[in-house]
C-alpha cells in the first residue's frame, strides 16, 4: 500500500460505456494499491447501449434508464470529468479534454482545453453506426448510437402515430436497414409499441404499421446459427414485417430508401442500423488503427507501440480465438475486457505477471417483443452445434443480461431494488411513453 506521500498511479479511462464504466468501478477498488481513477465522457449519464432500441420504441424511458456518472463516481470513489477527448500526447503521457458546458468550461478563460496526465490510459470510446458513404443516410436516417438519437426516433414515431390516429395520414411506414440484432429487435419492439399505443394512448395505428427490414445478407441475424436466424425470421414474418434480404441500398432520400435494381421503398421513418465503425478522432492521433477505424491491440489489450495505452470494447480490434479475425463489437466482449483489465492492473501493481486476455463466448440473446426472444448458447462440447431456444426462457435470459449489467454497476442489492422499482413503475404508468 502506498503512503500519503507517494504519488498514486493515475488510471484515465475515456468513455463510460458498458466497458469503460465497469472498469472505472472495478478499478476504484484498487485505491488501497495506490491507484487513482478518472473517467472522462462527453455525456453526463450512462445508458446501456443494447437497450437503445427499446428507448427508441418508447418502451423504456430514456431518462428513467440513465445513471449519473457523478453519482457512480461519488459512490465508488473515482473521479469523473465531463468533457470530450480531443488529443493525445503519448510521449508526455497526457490527454487533452474539451470540458463540458459546466462550471469548468464557463469559468475558464482563453483556451478551454485541459491537459490531464496519466500513467495508464484506457480508450473505451465505443463506435458509431457505419453509413458506408451511401448518399442520403446521414441526412435522412435515424441512428441509435446515443440516448439523444433514441429520443429523437421515439419522438418521430409518436408524432407519426398521432397523424395516423387523427386521419391526417393513412399509415405509418418504417424502413430499417440492417438485419443484425439491433435491426431485428427494433422491428419487433416497434410492432409491440404500436399495440400498446392503441391500448393505453388510444392511438389507432395498429394494423396501419408497415415495417421493412433490409439487408445485404441472405438472412436475418447473419452472424447467428441458422436455426436462431430461422426462428427470428419466423417471428418477424408473423408480426407482418416485410423482409428484403440480399438487397443493397443505393441511396436514401426524403421519400424513402432506394434499392439497387428494385426502386424505392417509401417510408416515413428511416433507420440505419447496418454495421459499426470507429470514431474519426482516432485517425489523427498516431494510434495503431486497423480496418473500420478500430484500434489494434495485442493479446493483453495494449495498443501496439504505445506505452501504458490500452483499448477495450467496440473501439478495439482484439484478435479472436482463431487469430485470423477480431472479436465482435458487443457488450459482452466489453464486459469481459473490463474485468480482465482491472485484474491485470492489480497484478501489475503487485508485481505479478499478467496473463493474456481470453474471451469466453456466452452466446447471443435477441428480443422479439414483450414476451418473446431467441437465445443461442455455447455448445456443451467442442464441434457440437450451439444450444438454441426461443420463448419465455430466452426472454428471461435476455432480461437477466441487463440486470447482470446493473449488478456490475450497483451491486446485487441495489440492482435488485432497481428491478423491484421497475416492476412497481409498471403498475402505475403505461408500458409505453406517450410524450
Amino acid at each position: 500500500m502506498k503512503t500519503s506521500n507517494e504519488r498514486q498511479h493515475h488510471l484515465v479511462i475515456i468513455g463510460g460505456g458498458a466497458g469503460g464504466l465497469e472498469l472505472a468501478i472495478r478499478a476504484a477498488a484498487l485505491r488501497a494499491h495506490g491507484v487513482s481513477t478518472t473517467l472522462i465522457d462527453k455525456d453526463t449519464a450512462h445508458v446501456w447501449k443494447p437497450r437503445l432500441h427499446e428507448m427508441a420504441a418508447g418502451l423504456v424511458g430514456v431518462e428513467d434508464d440513465a445513471s449519473s456518472y457523478l453519482s457512480h463516481a461519488t459512490r465508488c470513489g473515482f473521479k469523473f470529468r465531463w468533457g470530450a477527448w480531443t488529443g493525445l500526447d503519448a510521449k508526455s503521457k497526457r490527454v487533452m479534454i474539451e470540458p463540458g458546458m459546466g462550471a469548468a468550461a464557463v469559468d475558464r478563460k482563453g483556451d478551454a482545453t485541459e491537459h490531464l496526465a496519466y500513467d495508464t490510459l484506457v480508450l473505451a470510446i465505443g463506435s458509431r453506426v457505419n453509413d458506408f458513404g451511401i448518399p442520403g443516410v446521414a441526412q435522412h436516417c435515424h441512428m441509435l448510437d446515443s440516448r439523444k438519437q433514441a429520443s429523437d426516433l421515439q419522438r418521430h414515431f409518436i408524432e407519426t402515430a398521432v397523424r395516423v390516429a387523427t386521419g391526417r395520414q393513412a399509415e405509418m411506414t418504417v424502413g430499417i436497414v440492417g438485419a443484425g440484432a439491433t435491426g431485428v429487435e427494433l422491428a419487433a419492439e416497434l410492432h409491440h409499441a404500436v399495440h400498446d399505443l392503441r391500448l393505453y394512448g388510444g392511438l389507432g395505428a395498429e394494423g396501419k404499421l408497415k415495417i421493412h427490414l433490409i439487408d445485404m445478407a441472405p438472412r436475418v441475424l447473419p452472424a447467428a446459427d441458422e436455426r436462431t436466424s430461422a426462428a427470428a425470421q419466423e417471428a418477424l414474418l408473423r408480426q407482418g414485417v416485410s423482409l428484403h434480404m440480399a438487397q443493397s441500398v443505393e441511396r436514401v432520400a426524403e421519400e424513402g430508401i432506394y434499392i439497387k435494381g428494385s426502386g424505392c421503398i417509401r417510408c416515413d421513418i428511416k433507420v440505419w442500423a447496418s454495421g459499426v465503425v470507429g470514431h474519426e478522432i482516432v485517425a489523427g492521433m498516431n494510434l495503431p488503427v486497423g480496418r473500420g477505424r478500430r484500434l489494434i491491440v495485442d493479446e493483453r489489450l495494449a495498443c501496439s507501440g504505445l506505452e501504458g495505452v490500452f483499448a477495450i470494447g467496440d473501439c478495439a480490434a482484439a484478435s479472436d480465438e482463431t487469430g485470423k479475425g477480431t472479436l465482435p463489437p458487443t457488450a459482452q466482449v466489453a464486459h469481459q475486457q473490463a474485468a480482465y483489465l482491472a485484474g491485470a492492473l492489480r497484478d501489475r501493481m503487485r508485481g505479478r505477471p499478467v496473463k493474456p486476455f481470453v474471451y469466453v463466448p456466452r452466446g447471443m440473446l435477441v428480443s422479439l417483443g414483450s414476451d418473446d426472444a431467441v437465445a443461442e448458447l455455447p455448445a456443451l462440447r467442442q464441434q457440437q452445434q450451439p444450444l438454441t431456444t426461443r420463448g419465455a426462457l430466452a426472454k428471461f435470459l435476455y432480461v437477466g443480461l441487463f440486470h447482470m449489467h446493473r449488478a456490475a454497476l450497483f451491486g446485487w442489492l441495489r440492482a435488485t431494488a432497481l428491478f423491484l422499482a421497475d416492476r412497481l413503475r409498471g403498475t402505475s404508468f403505461p408500458p409505453i411513453k406517450l410524450h
